[in-house]
Formats: structure tokens, sequence, C-alpha cells
């Protein structure tokens, strides 16, 4: 049984509704920003302070290295706690069957959130004709997020 799910047998849950997720999102943004702020601050030690320069190999290497970060942040807490912090604060988990491995598919959310901002959220809008309120990604991977209710 994976921690996610003996989180929810200890304090009941419902499925949240995408208006909360959407909050835990903008909150984690703060977090990505210091994130990407360390990240950069890093790749100055390394060029001794020179910025890096605006076109050529090295600005793809930048990004690349700034997406790296922003993947280890979701990834490593949807593996690890079932939630992120913003996640954490909205009282939402990531519920996801006991079994199966966590990285693979917490990579495909990560991908999927992506494109879905790419798209403006537009795809993330499949959870409000869905009876369980689950995103296209949810359906697809069997995840679900879940809106931790007050113990009583």
């Amino acid at each position: 049984m994976s921690d996610t799910t003996q989180e929810t047998e200890r304090q009941p849950a419902e499925t949240a509704p995408l208006w909360r997720r959407v909050a835990a999102l903008f909150y984690d943004t703060l977090f990505v920003i210091a994130l990407l702020i360390l990240a950069t601050f890093l790749v100055l030690i390394v060029t001794l302070g020179e910025p890096v320069p605006p076109e050529g190999p090295g600005q793809w290497l930048y990004r690349a290295w700034l997406l790296l970060w922003v993947t280890g942040y979701f990834t490593f807490f949807w593996c690890r706690f079932g939630q992120t912090p913003g996640m954490k604060v909205w009282r939402l988990l990531l519920l996801r069957p006991a079994d199966t491995p966590c990285l693979g598919p917490a990579l495909a959310r990560f991908g999927f959130g992506l494109v879905s901002l790419a798209f403006l959220g537009l795809p993330f809008l499949a959870a409000l004709g869905d009876g369980q309120r689950r995103t296209w990604i949810d359906r697809r991977l069997d995840t679900r997020v879940v809106r931790l209710l007050p113990r009583r």
C-alpha cells in the first residue's frame, strides 16, 4: 500500500474541484520561482558571474537545466508525499494505485501539465464534464486528486 493511500484511510476525502487545483498550482508557482532563482545562482557560480549568452547552445543548456529543476520539484513531491507544498496548503492529495511505480506516471503528469499550460489550461476543463472530476491524465493514469476533509 502506498503512502498516499494510507493518508486517505486516516482522513476522509472527496474528489477535488478544479478551482482548488488551480489555486494550489498558483501557490506552487511561488516555490518554483524560488527554485529557479537557486538554479540560476548555481549557474552563475559555475560561470563566475557571467550571464548565459542569449543565443547558442549555452542558452539551451540553461533552459534544460531550469526545466530539470522544475520537473524534479513536482516529481519528487508527487512521488514522495503525494502532494506538493501548494497541494498541502489547499489540502489536496494525489492518489495512485498502490502497486504501480511512481516516476513514470509523475513524469507523464508533469508533461501533460506543460502541454495544458501551453493550451491555456483548456485540457483540464475535461474535469468539469467528468462525474468524478478527473482530468484526461487522471483517467489515463488511473489517478485521482482528492480534497482532504477535516478530521472529525
